[in-house]
């Protein structure tokens, strides 16, 4: 059992690592505040290695759609299949139907997950990572990482990997080769070369579709790739895991097992460090700055916009130092919120107008050095006249939006539904297309109570009127468990009033019924019929705020609505 009297709070750059299952949350804390946050509840698919099944060519896409196993059949460009290299300069990419036919077996790699109603894509030149070096089969290139940039490291890596580079394979040193000796190198492309051919021969023994190599799941990327000297702890809160984060730890990075903690605390772990802010912030469309403003995120399926708005930040000098400080607060955090919610695609970020030229320039600079942060490829692709800044951001999975959300079933994700008034309108409209068959003369009409209050009309004259022009008895029902914007017509039939809303009859009301319309009340709902209120004035336009009747008597009661008068209410 290792200490558990560890300060966290003291510490500069830590891993949290939450178990809840099916659930992995693993936080990056740097300076006691949310850096990164990721979560897996099962495999991302980016890097996994599968054996597929051509299924179609599409000339006019350039493509192909290969069968690897998922719902969603992959997407394969001509550029992306092995093509043996040609003489010198005549390197030019084929089409499609010159590579592959259908029914053709190929071994392939997923370069971008499925997202919406995307499938993956996919690339058959496998590749695959270490902790100090990026292995390529079918390539000969080396090449090291642009995140070094000391010329002498970068001279010393290349001449490295020009001298250990396998046959037939390519090198790309990773910017965490930086100062690696020359011993770590090698034996980290000896283990990537055992993987290679591990999966050649795994890709010829089995049928098509079928999964051939898993990329390493989180926890052990994490030990792979994040694990360096600028880490104070890591906390896992699972005995299970914390063994087996430990063990891999000690098989790539046995320098940091000392580092390594199981929290064994009461206090869940994300309290302890209060995250949970930071991590309900991280599903919302309303992001508050540090100085009072805000960010307004809407996430699609390809593209991501950021608004920024000063909000309820007045500053205290001039226009031009609110705005400033704004777009640098937006600036930091729109990155920070990238990452958190693992966004990928296209991002444009509209920051407030500046007048100043310089201060364009600073929260540009502040932006690219916060980018360059990112350890998912990001990049800062142009900054229109307007200043609209456009980014781009490699996608590795799905979204945290996606993963943790699903469509509205009121909306179906639009985000809007049909006013109450358009919904009444629609119903009239069907209405009066009944009417015009000879042998209906009687209809009820079921609506949501908003949509049902609508259908009245201000001065209950709509529904008459038409009642008038199409000779149709109509009874208005209205339902609370209907969806908002359903309309349920059965013709040739009107519903039978309730015999507990006869006239002069008194009803106890509960004091959570409903007051209809939401913005101004003057119905109640009881047993399917709106009941008007008489003589029903409030003071206040909040809704839950409104003096509940708690009895009433019924003056009036046809099949459109009924009328009541308030006996008495409840006590607030």
């Amino acid at each position: 059992m290792r200490p558990q009297n560890v300060n966290l709070i003291m510490a500069q750059h830590i891993f949290l690592i939450n178990i809840e299952a099916p659930e992995m949350r693993i936080a990056e804390v740097r300076d006691n505040k949310l850096f990164d946050l990721n979560i897996e509840r099962s495999g991302r698919l980016l890097g996994d290695v599968f054996r597929g099944i051509v299924h179609d060519i599409v000339p006019g896409m350039d493509a192909a759609f290969v069968d690897i196993g998922l719902a969603r059949n992959a997407l394969m460009y001509a550029g992306d299949v092995m093509q043996p290299a040609g003489p010198l300069g005549t390197d030019r990419i084929k089409p499609i139907q010159d590579l592959m036919r259908v029914g053709d077996e190929v071994t392939v790699q997923v370069v971008r997950p499925p997202v919406g109603t995307k499938g993956a894509r996919i690339t058959g030149k496998i590749s695959l990572s270490g902790r100090f070096v990026v292995m390529n089969l079918g390539t000969e290139n080396v090449g090291v990482s642009k995140r070094i940039t000391d010329e002498k490291e970068r001279a010393r890596l290349r001449r490295l990997a020009d001298k250990l580079r396998p046959f037939d394979k390519g090198i790309i040193m990773r910017s965490e080769a930086f100062g690696a000796s020359e011993i770590d190198l090698k034996n980290d492309i000896n283990w990537l070369e055992q993987q290679m051919q591990m999966i050649v021969t795994r890709a010829k023994a089995k049928t098509a579709p079928a999964a051939v190599h898993r990329e390493l799941g989180l926890m052990g990327r994490l030990v792979r790739d994040r694990l360096n000297d600028s880490v104070d702890q890591v906390f896992i809160d699972s005995r299970e895991e914390y063994e087996v984060f430990l063990e891999l730890a000690q098989k790539i990075s046995p320098a940091f097992t000392d580092r390594i903690f199981f929290y064994e605390d009461k206090i869940p772990l994300f309290d302890r460090y209060n995250l949970n802010d930071d991590f309900a912030n991280a599903t919302k469309r309303h992001v508050p700055l540090a100085h009072g403003g805000t960010l307004v995120i809407d996430e699609n399926e390809a593209l991501c916009t950021i608004d920024v708005n000063t909000a309820h930040f007045t500053g205290k000098k001039r226009l031009a130092d609110t705005v400033l400080t704004t777009n640098l607060d937006a600036a930091e955090e729109a990155c920070r919120q990238l990452r958190l919610r693992d966004i990928g695609g296209i991002i444009v970020i509209d920051f407030i107008d500046m007048m100043r030229n310089r201060d364009r320039i600073k929260v540009l600079s502040t932006l690219e050095q916060i980018v360059n942060q990112d350890r998912t490829r990001t990049r800062i692709v142009q900054v229109s006249p307007s200043g609209l800044v456009e980014l781009t951001r490699q996608r590795e999975a799905v979204s945290l939006r996606h993963l943790r959300k699903k469509a509205c079933p009121c909306c179906s994700g639009d985000g809007v539904v049909q006013s109450p008034t358009t919904i009444s309108i629609e119903a009239r409209r069907q209405l009066r297309s009944l009417a015009l068959q000879k042998e209906v003369r009687q209809a009820t009409i079921t609506l949501f109570p908003e949509a049902a209050c609508a259908m009245l009309g201000n001065d209950k004259r709509w529904i008459e009127d038409l009642e008038k022009s199409t000779g149709l008895q109509i009874a208005l029902r209205a339902d609370a468990a209907f969806h908002l914007e359903a309309i349920d017509i059965q013709s040739g039939q009107l519903a039978e009033i309730p015999a507990a809303l006869k006239i002069g009859a008194q009803i106890a009301i509960s004091p959570h019924a409903g007051l209809y319309p939401t913005r101004m009340p003057q119905y109640l709902l009881h047993q399917g019929i709106l009941v008007e209120l008489e003589d029903f004035s409030y003071d206040t336009k909040e809704t839950k705020n409104i003096p509940r009747p708690a009895m009433i008597e019924i003056t009036d009661c046809g099949q459109l609505f009924c009328r009541a008068k308030i006996m008495a209410f409840h006590e607030r």
